[in-house]
């Protein structure tokens, strides 16, 4: 009996260590892809910082959001002459941080252009006006904006989308913030984020 109760205890410990295992190696798959995400953030931002230029640059996620007064008038999405010279500057040094390194871009899934607007007015609306607006964006670049290196290749990653009022911003009181709200957001995703999301749940089933 002794003997028996022994080799469960056993059984049991190996398989805590080899669950202690999967999981550490999951974690480690984690931390190299947080890791690679955190280096490309930290060199946005350092490049733009050296540069002089502003951005709304969010540290966890790598979303740049541009103030739609920038570059449009209200409830429009014809892009403003001061929002083409902005483009002209921001739209290059962004594109070449993400495609001219190459193990950024091997591991590049997407560079999403991204509308969004306020609360004011029906879904509907602001779904259409958040399209356009991001839309606009991509047709200047490839109508309009002067050549610039990865362009071509851009097309490749680029891809536009409208998501209305449903993420709208909040100020430190939990109140709907109108003017943040209405933004257009540069994205980046890498391969690995779906992959990531699988294994952040599987670890916390497993705890």
């Amino acid at each position: 009996m002794a003997s028996i109760l022994m080799i469960f205890m056993l059984l049991f410990i190996v398989k805590t260590i080899e669950t202690g295992q999967e999981l550490r190696k999951k974690e480690e798959i984690i931390e190299g892809f947080t890791g690679l995400k955190k280096n490309i953030i930290s060199k946005i931002q350092k490049d733009f910082e050296e540069r002089g230029i502003k951005v709304d640059l969010d540290p966890q996620t790598g979303t740049i959001k541009i103030d739609d007064k920038i570059l449009f008038n209200t409830g429009e999405y014809l892009l403003k002459p001061e929002g083409k010279k902005y483009l002209n500057e921001f739209v290059p040094i962004y594109i070449n941080l993400l495609l001219n390194d190459e193990q950024v871009k091997k591991e590049l899934s997407q560079i999403i252009i991204e509308g969004h607007t306020d609360d004011v007015g029906s879904y509907i609306y602001n779904m259409e006006l958040s399209q356009k607006r991001a839309f606009e964006v991509i047709k200047y670049i490839y109508d309009e904006m002067p050549n610039f290196k990865g362009k071509e290749e851009l097309k490749r990653y680029i891809t536009a989308n409208g998501r209305s009022n449903i993420k709208v911003l909040r100020d430190n009181s939990g109140n709907i913030d109108r003017d943040k709200s209405r933004r257009v957001e540069f994205q980046f995703k890498l391969k690995e984020d779906e992959t990531l999301m699988k294994i952040e749940k599987t670890l916390k089933e497993g705890n």
